[in-house]
């Protein structure tokens, strides 16, 4: 209604501050053009919205049409899970510094498919605060050329990115450059468990009004930058988390010489392990515990082909922040946790926070937990298999040579909401007559996808299945095997499915 100019424009003159809030829909056309109604608007926040063109829509003949206005009131900008932004915030032919000329603050994040911001030199001319949060396919922030248009940067903050590399990043035979950041007095590096310098380039850089760094979670940070460095000349110490700082006679000696202390896995958050990192040399040689993980959230694992389990019990029972755990592509990886002979006595191993476990394409993988333990995850809330073909059960409280026997007897029940299983040999989700702790762990499901497991013949057993209260989402594709969803067979004679109580919430059936 706004849109189509149902409200008189001085409806809106006193308006300051927008958020369009779109909670994934789809149906809505949100043009920028519409902004241009609230003549006083200094904040704007996008949220949780399906645009594919920051400032490109679809004009009325179809086509997509670059937007050529001015927003000339806005100075602080926020952006929040644009999850179908690909690669960049917007086209490289944006004019930026004509749409928003005043832009002082940009904050971005949970922009998971962003690569780069992929500004150009003149888009942040204007800036003084920039803020990327939780941009999980972020390997650098900008070029150089973006950056060096930086001139009024004060404040830049980069925070749990997982993927990124380097901040600043060098493209092909660029030539070398000076990079002066001329005003920036705060820097903030935290989380990026694989930043391994602040530039790989032999550009040269400055920082002559820079007051406080702070380095936390990044193991594999070894240089500021490879090029020339002026040291900052008011930089007294590098912070690295809550410690009181550190300094030894220059900016890249002292990150230097906090790499082979190890002080980038003091107190970290978020760990990446890959072959030939140092993350994986430090974690085989953490196996009596010298290190502290006691504040790990997420776990990568990704190409390790000298690793057949990654955690013992004793080890996992320090992981009580542990929320997410990814594991792709270990060709030998049998388990994830691996009760050893000398803990004998460790019956019960918590997870308290563990919130997602996600594994793909390890072909040796067996199962989750192996070992005469129980595993317990009350938080649980997405299971992901996929690619896995030795994968019988998630976890076993019997040993490997019996996998077979186990996937009819014994399988653990979390009290998970979404489950994906893919290309696994598991041959039973649910054993045919389950305990009270069965029966009331899967009270939560609500989203169940098989699809590729040729070794299960049916889904739920008769004895369990009113249990589903919960689940809205039900996709069986491709299990060449199976027979049956609801496994009848041992019923009493006469004995029938209470159909009242089946999937009563099921909204999306699949097969």
């Amino acid at each position: 209604m706004i849109s189509d100019s149902q409200f008189s424009s001085s409806l809106f003159h006193g308006i300051k501050a927008f958020q369009v809030h779109g909670h994934g829909a789809k149906s809505i056309d949100f043009r920028i053009s519409f902004l241009e109604r609230f003549y006083t608007l200094e904040n704007l926040t996008i949220s949780y919205y399906e645009i594919k063109e920051l400032f490109c829509t679809e004009g009325d003949t179809g086509n997509e049409e670059m937007y050529a206005g001015t927003l000339s009131t806005i100075r602080n900008l926020k952006l929040v899970a644009l999850n179908n932004l690909k690669d960049y915030l917007w086209k490289q032919d944006v004019q930026v510094d004509h749409i928003l000329p005043k832009l002082e603050t940009l904050e971005v994040h949970n922009c998971y498919n962003l690569i780069s911001l992929g500004s150009s030199s003149a888009s942040f001319q204007n800036l003084t605060t920039l803020d990327v949060w939780n941009c999980e396919a972020m390997k650098y922030l900008d070029s150089c050329l973006a950056v060096q248009g930086m001139v009024q940067l004060k404040k830049l903050m980069v925070r749990d990115c997982i993927s990124m590399t380097e901040i600043v990043a060098t493209e092909g035979d660029e030539a070398t450059c000076d990079i002066i950041f001329s005003r920036l007095k705060s820097l903030e590096l935290v989380n990026l468990p694989r930043l391994k310098s602040f530039c790989s380039g032999n550009h040269t850089f400055g920082f002559p009004c820079l007051e406080e760094l702070i380095v936390s979670g990044c193991p594999e940070l070894e240089i500021f930058c490879k090029g020339v460095l002026t040291n900052p000349p008011l930089l007294q110490k590098v912070e690295y988390g809550n410690d009181n700082g550190h300094w030894y006679s220059d900016l890249n000696n002292t990150i230097q010489q906090m790499y082979s202390i190890k002080a980038g896995f003091q107190a970290i958050g978020y760990l990446v392990l890959s072959e030939f990192s140092k993350s994986i040399e430090i974690w085989k040689e953490n196996i009596h515990g010298s290190l502290d993980f006691k504040k790990l959230k997420v776990l990568e694992v990704y190409k390790c082909n000298s690793m057949t389990y990654i955690f013992s019990v004793s080890m996992a029972l320090d992981l009580a922040q542990l929320e997410d755990i990814k594991v792709k592509q270990c060709p030998i990886m049998e388990q994830i946790i691996k009760k050893g002979a000398e803990e004998t006595e460790m019956a019960t191993l918590l997870l308290p926070m563990l919130k997602k476990i996600r594994l793909e394409s390890c072909s040796r993988l067996t199962s989750f937990c192996m070992g005469s333990i129980t595993l317990q995850c009350p938080s649980l809330y997405e299971i992901a298999v996929d690619d896995c073909p030795k994968m019988y059960a998630l976890a076993s409280k019997r040993e490997q040579e019996d996998i077979e026997v186990v996937g009819r007897e014994k399988i653990p029940f979390f009290n998970h909401k979404y489950l994906e299983l893919s290309s696994t040999n598991i041959k039973i989700l649910w054993p045919d007559k389950p305990d009270r702790a069965t029966s009331s762990n899967v009270l939560n499901l609500q989203i169940l996808i098989v699809k590729g497991c040729h070794n299960l013949e049916y889904l739920f057993p008769s004895l369990l299945v009113k249990k589903f209260e919960r689940l809205h989402q039900l996709s069986l594709l491709d299990c060449k095997n199976m027979e049956e969803i609801i496994f009848t067979d041992g019923l009493a004679a006469g004995e029938g499915i209470p159909q009242i109580y089946l999937f009563t919430k099921l909204q999306r059936l699949e097969l």
